[in-house]
């Protein structure tokens, strides 16, 4: 009878924690806006490593890596300023982490093309075709404002990294 009595009250509150909000199940808040940096694939990878984008001026279909080279966890401050076609761009400062990785994929993939997503979305494609050692990366345009809005509330301005927020 107990063990009855268990499997009773243990199946609706399996159900519920399946279930439950992420923020109350212990999972990790999804950013507030994404910025992704993805190379381009080769021919040769499948569809579990790579996916097939449409460049935004071009229309060209290009294959991206699936996994970023680098990503907003990587970002340790940034500055927005108007960018191509009246849309807007930024720099992001990136983290030692973060500059190593796009130094490296700079480095390897030189002469290749990369794409930013924000929020999913293309905002630029880029040719790769120096080094990056300084540790910013460059997103010509594509950014809406309200996505700037949030990202000033999430980063510092380069130049102002030491300031609490």
């Amino acid at each position: 009878m107990h063990s009855t009595i268990c499997r009773i009250l243990l199946i609706p509150l399996a159900l519920f924690l399946a279930t439950a909000d992420p923020l109350f199940a212990g999972a990790k808040k999804a950013p507030p806006v994404t910025i992704r940096l993805h190379g381009e694939a080769s021919p040769s990878d499948g569809a579990s490593f790579s996916a097939e984008i449409t460049l935004l001026h071009s229309q060209e279909k290009i294959r991206i890596n699936k996994v970023p080279v680098v990503s907003e966890r990587d970002i340790r401050a940034f500055l927005p300023f108007l960018g191509t076609n009246g849309s807007i761009g930024a720099y992001f400062l990136l983290d030692a982490h973060g500059a190593n990785k796009l130094q490296q994929f700079s480095i390897e993939d030189k002469g290749g093309q990369a794409v930013a997503l924000v929020n999913g979305r293309v905002a630029a494609a880029l040719k790769i075709d120096k080094p990056v050692k300084d540790g910013i990366l460059y997103v010509p345009g594509g950014i809406l404002p309200e996505e700037i809005k949030i990202l000033q509330k999430s980063f510092p301005l380069i130049g102002e990294e030491s300031k609490k927020r």
